[in-house]
């Protein structure tokens, strides 16, 4: 199984870096948890800058998705 790492970007570009990832079947998977972590992210408040974004990376260190905190979709 893949595994994707979770890198979230600040907007003056401070990368938090995920050391460990997590195994997902597919990129789809990958994209629905990333969601879970901008939206739980965002609750818990300080990330309301639009210059926030989550990048998914996969095992070969390849960004797959950007996910910019501020898309409307991630507010469910």
């Amino acid at each position: 199984m893949p595994r994707y790492f979770f890198v979230v970007c600040a907007p003056d570009d401070e990368i938090h870096d995920d050391k460990t990832g997590t195994d997902f079947p597919d990129k789809s998977g990958a994209v629905s948890y990333a969601r879970r972590i901008v939206r739980e992210l965002k609750e818990a408040g300080g990330y309301d800058d639009p210059g926030w974004a989550l990048i998914i990376r996969n095992e070969s260190g390849e960004d797959v998705a950007v996910m910019p905190f501020s898309e409307s979709n991630l507010h469910h």
